[in-house]
C-alpha cells in the first residue's frame, strides 16, 4: 500500500524510517508546510513530498496517514484524511482541546473508520512486562501505582512551550503514563486532583511540574510526580550513550512503582530494570520475597522504552489486512479526558469528578 506522513518533522522522519521496515508499504509520500522540511525527506530518504494537503487527500493509492505534524494541527488533518476514507494514525495528543479530541473520535466512529492513537507504551516491552504480570495473575488486583519522571526544560524555542501550538503539558508529555496506568488497573476513573507548584522555566507558556492523584471506581489510587526543569540539560553526545553516560544519576528519572495485592512491580528507564516482589501471608506477617529482575542493553532501548518502531508496523499490518486498532480511538478519547481533567484540577485548585 502507499503511505502518508503528515508533518514532516523530527516524528514524521522516525515513521518513515520505520515504514521501510514493512512489507505491506510499497511507497510513502510525505506533507508539510514547509518546502526546506520536504526537501530534507526528500534528500534524506527518498521519499517524495508536497505542500498541499489536497494531493495527499486525493490520492486515490495512499490508504494509510500518519498524523506526526505539530498537536494544534492534528484535529483538522485526521478528520480531513478520515472523511478522505483514509485509515489514521495520530501521535498523542489527540488534540489540544477535549472538544477537538471528541469530533475525531465521533468522525471515525461514524464513518466505521480506522482510527489509532499513538499510545506506544502499549508496545513497549518495559511496560507490557506489567501487562503480562497483570493479566497472569501475579500481582493481583493494582491497587497503587506511582510515577516519578523528571527530566530538562525543552529549548526556548520548542512549540511544545507554547499553549496554543503544543497544548497543555499533560497531554503532551504525560498522556502516555495516564494511559499506561488504565490499562494496567483496568477500571473507570472517578476523580482527579492535581496541585501544581509556581512554574520554573521562564519561558514556558504551560506548566512545567505536576503533583497529580487518580482515584479509580474500583478503590486504586495512582500518583503521577513530574518535573520538566530537574535534569540536567541533554545535549546530546554522540559519542556517549544517553542514558547512562549523559542522564543517569544527574536528576533525570523515570520510575514506576506498581502495587497489586499479590505482589509489586517496579521499572526503571534509566537503571535499565524491571523487578517483580510476591507477597506471602504468612501467620507471623506478611512477606515480600524479590522474585524476578529483567535487564535490557542499550541498543534494546527504543523496544523497552517508546518502541514507535513495532507500533507503526502493527498499525500498518492491521489497515493491510483490515483488522481493528489494537486501542479503539474511544480508549484513547478517555485517556485525554483524564490529562484535560488533570489541567482542570490544577486550574480550580480542587479535586474534579469524573
Amino acid at each position: 500500500m502507499k503511505v502518508a506522513i503528515l508533518g514532516a518533522g523530527g516524528m514524521g522522519e522516525a515513521v518513515i524510517g520505520h515504514l521501510k521496515q514493512s512489507p505491506h508499504v510499497k511507497s510513502q509520500v510525505a506533507f508539510d508546510v514547509s518546502d526546506e522540511r520536504i526537501r530534507k525527506v526528500r534528500e534524506n530518504h527518498g521519499v517524495p513530498g508536497t505542500t498541499r494537503l489536497e494531493d495527499i487527500l486525493s490520492d486515490r493509492e495512499v490508504k494509510l496517514v500518519f498524523v506526526t505534524a505539530a498537536n494544534h494541527a492534528h484535529k483538522e488533518l485526521a478528520i480531513r484524511s478520515l472523511e478522505a476514507g483514509k485509515a489514521v494514525m495520530t501521535e498523542k495528543p489527540m488534540a489540544n482541546t477535549l472538544d477537538d479530541a471528541r469530533a475525531m473520535v465521533e468522525t471515525a466512529e461514524r464513518l466505521g473508520a480506522f482510527f489509532q492513537v499513538g499510545f506506544e507504551l502499549r508496545y513497549s516491552k518495559l511496560y507490557t512486562k506489567i501487562k503480562e504480570w497483570v493479566d497472569a495473575g501475579l500481582l493481583g488486583q493494582v491497587v497503587s501505582t506511582h510515577c516519578l519522571y523528571c527530566t530538562s526544560c525543552y529549548a526556548r524555542d520548542q512549540w511544545r512551550n507554547r499553549k496554543q501550538e503544543g497544548g497543555d503539558t499533560f497531554g503532551e508529555r504525560l498522556s502516555h503514563y495516564v494511559d499506561l496506568t488504565r490499562w494496567w488497573v483496568g477500571a473507570p476513573v472517578a476523580e482527579v486532583f492535581s496541585a501544581c507548584p509556581p512554574i520554573v522555566v521562564p519561558y514556558m507558556e504551560v506548566r512545567d511540574n505536576y503533583h497529580t492523584t487518580y482515584r479509580f471506581a474500583n478503590g486504586a489510587v495512582s500518583h503521577i510526580t513530574f518535573y520538566l526543569n530537574y535534569g540536567a540539560t541533554f545535549r546530546g553526545d554522540p559519542l556517549a550513550d544517553s542514558i547512562t553516560d549523559l542522564q543517569l544519576g544527574d536528576g533525570h528519572k523515570l520510575r514506576y512503582i506498581v502495587v497489586g495485592t499479590k505482589g509489586a512491580a517496579e521499572t526503571d528507564v534509566f537503571y535499565r530494570r524491571i523487578k517483580r516482589w510476591q507477597f506471602t501471608d504468612k501467620p507471623e506477617r506478611m512477606e515480600s520475597d524479590w522474585v524476578e529482575k529483567l535487564t535490557w542493553t542499550s541498543k534494546e532501548d527504543h523496544f523497552y522504552y517508546h518502541n514507535t518502531t513495532d507500533q507503526t508496523l502493527d498499525i500498518v499490518r492491521r489497515v493491510a489486512n483490515g483488522l481493528p486498532p489494537m486501542t479503539p480511538a474511544r480508549d484513547a478519547y478517555e485517556t485525554m479526558r483524564l490529562c484535560f481533567a488533570a489541567e482542570q484540577s490544577a486550574e480550580i485548585g480542587r479535586s474534579v469528578s469524573l
